[in-house]
């Protein structure tokens, strides 16, 4: 009897764990652009004057693709309209649950990147970009989970030598790079605008292959 009560008790709460879940309850709004062991990565759009149902994320970090405005309800009934952001900027956010909804005049479009596991995992890095490279990354968020660096390129531009943890990047604009690693073998990378890579942990340097500039969000995980 214990045991049926048991299986019984899994079999309904397994369900309502899942409820939670935006790419689960909300799939209109949340797609998954790629996960893996340490995060996972959602693209968010919200056409106006549409709400979600409540749901809950983990420590997430937030980038806007375009400048939008967004209400959250929270669960115990409070609101708050600080939701949207403006176009290219970051945020971090803690666990928690909202429902959020579109109260601008135009879509929402962000990458939401959640994290995963515990922080402290990431070896050390001895040629840091934000050193030995500090006109083109710049520091915009760093916490015990992560380090949010913006990433800007001239046209043609060729970076320092430099070495980064795992982590993921999005991309403000269309970007064609070449990555040259310490054994001075090369691959192209990049993306287009509103993508998002997983970036593996290496060294390198990077040359911007686009006659035009680009502009990337590295979320660094610790």
């Amino acid at each position: 009897m214990r045991s049926f009560l048991f299986l019984t008790f899994f079999a309904l709460a397994a369900p309502m764990a899942l409820a939670q879940d935006p790419v689960q309850v909300d799939a209109k709004h949340y797609k998954v652009m790629l996960e893996n062991d340490q995060v996972r990565v959602l693209r968010i759009h919200y056409n106006p004057k549409e709400k979600s149902v409540m749901h809950e994320h983990p420590a997430s970090v937030v980038v806007f693709l375009n400048t939008s405005k967004a209400k959250f309800t929270l669960p115990d009934g409070t609101t708050t309209t600080d939701g949207g952001g403006k176009a290219g900027s970051v945020r971090y956010a803690d666990a928690g649950k909202h429902q959020p909804e579109d109260i601008g005049t135009v879509p929402i479009e962000a990458v939401l990147v959640e994290l995963k596991g515990k922080s402290g995992t990431s070896s050390p890095v001895a040629l840091d970009p934000v050193k030995v490279d500090p006109t083109r990354h710049k520091v915009e968020i760093e916490n015990d989970r992560v380090r949010v660096l913006r990433i800007k390129f001239k046209a043609h531009d060729k970076t320092k030598q430099h070495e980064h943890p795992n982590g993921v990047a999005i991309y403000l604009t269309d970007t064609k790079a070449k990555f040259t690693l310490a054994d001075g073998k090369t691959r192209e990378g990049g993306g287009k605008r509103g993508e998002a890579t997983w970036a593996v942990a290496e060294k390198h340097s990077v040359t911007n292959m686009s006659a035009k500039p680009a502009e990337i969000i590295l979320v660094e995980l610790k």
